[in-house]
């Protein structure tokens, strides 16, 4: 989710002209901290122009003058706040008035997942500038003008590197003093990169209702990805009970994973979750089918048998003969890497991609089935 994290700029603890450089600083060694961290976002910055927002303008013979509108300003504070859609927010409502009072330093983050929003938040929560995080509803045209088209792009974060945007065009525009102070806040590598006229007039979309329409597919592919990985779970543990513990137990090594070794269990419990399947929907037997051995170790032929068993159209069995190969094949890669020294990261992608093909191969295989999947009794411990 996209998330801006904010602070009162004018509070006595910054001693510092340019405030933005103490607040940053707190949220990257904050970020830092954060073990086994997995990001790979763009930062924004900039001040919040709420008060900016609640002008009025009108042309006269003199030229354009802009009046406060002190009503529509309390109009603006809430409907950024509150933004009529279920967004996370973790703001100190008692520090309003400071928000009202004050200028408000924004840092914005493009794409952050839940549980690091969360734990950058505890971590400001006590730091006296801090007053709240929320996340960015581009469906609303206040948030998106608020922190897309005011605050500026300025970094993008992967792990523990980080890049400095520049115009692209302008030599100039590179800000070679931000090194010293990035490599102080913790990050092991630190490059330029253009933003190749990015966010500027030249870029066509940039826009609200571009970014609203982002914004709603993303709320809908998560409904969306929910639905599947519940649909595979709900149907198949009827045939596989156990399959909803035994993917809970995959997924909860992956998120606690650090080290090539726990990487690779991932994997070895992606293989047990298709060969556990497989025993369920086809169990092992010393007959073979088109000339393939159906015996324990050939779970992949077995899967392949049951396809053609319930096959209800030569699409869909491409589709899983497609997906079983594939999701096999990251596994034997991901297998293959134990030994050759690469970077953890790598090791991570690869895990992460094995989870989502699992959950995906097991989507086609209820593709396959018409009607329920019959109940395996014996496999329930009665």
């Amino acid at each position: 989710m996209k998330i801006a994290v904010h602070f009162n700029a004018n509070h006595p603890t910054i001693n510092t002209s340019f405030y933005g450089i103490p607040l940053l600083e707190k949220v990257f060694l904050s970020l830092l901290k954060y073990r086994n961290l997995n990001i790979s976002t763009k930062i924004f910055i900039g001040d919040l122009l709420l008060l900016n927002l609640a002008y009025e303008y009108e042309r006269t013979s003199s030229g354009t003058i802009g009046n406060f509108n002190k009503e529509k300003y309390f109009e603006v504070i809430n409907g950024w706040i509150f933004t009529g859609n279920n967004i996370w927010r973790n703001f100190d409502y008692d520090r309003i008035e400071e928000v009202i009072s004050s200028n408000v330093f924004a840092i914005c983050f493009e794409n952050i997942d839940f549980d690091l929003a969360e734990f950058l938040h505890m971590e400001l929560k006590d730091y006296p500038p801090y007053l709240g995080a929320i996340e960015v509803d581009e469906v609303s045209e206040l948030h998106w003008e608020l922190y897309s088209q005011s605050l500026s792009p300025k970094y993008r974060i992967i792990n523990d590197r980080i890049n400095i945007f520049w115009d692209g065009i302008n030599e100039g525009s590179k800000d070679n003093g931000w090194f010293d102070f990035l490599v102080k806040c913790g990050f092991i590598g630190v490059e330029f990169e253009s933003l190749e006229g990015k966010y500027s007039i030249f870029d066509k979309y940039h826009n609200f209702k571009h970014a609203r329409r982002v914004a709603e597919w993303k709320k809908r592919s998560n409904n969306f990805l929910a639905f599947v990985s519940d649909e595979v779970v709900t149907r198949l543990s009827d045939a596989a009970p156990d399959l909803g513990n035994k993917l809970w137990a995959a997924f909860k090594t992956f998120d606690v994973a650090e080290t090539e070794e726990q990487y690779a269990q991932v994997t070895a419990s992606c293989r047990r979750i298709i060969e556990y399947v497989a025993d369920s929907l086809f169990p092992p037997t010393d007959e073979e089918h088109e000339g393939r051995k159906l015996k324990g170790p050939h779970y992949k032929n077995r899967l392949l048998a049951y396809a053609d068993v319930e096959r209800r159209s030569d699409t869909n069995i491409d589709v899983v003969i497609a997906s079983t190969n594939l999701l096999s094949e990251q596994i034997d890669k991901l297998v293959g890497l134990v030994n050759k020294g690469v970077h953890t990261e790598v090791y991570r992608e690869e895990a992460r991609r094995c989870l989502i093909r699992t959950v995906l191969l097991l989507d086609d295989f209820i593709s396959l089935k018409k009607d329920p999947f019959k109940i395996n009794m014996h496999l329930l411990d009665l």
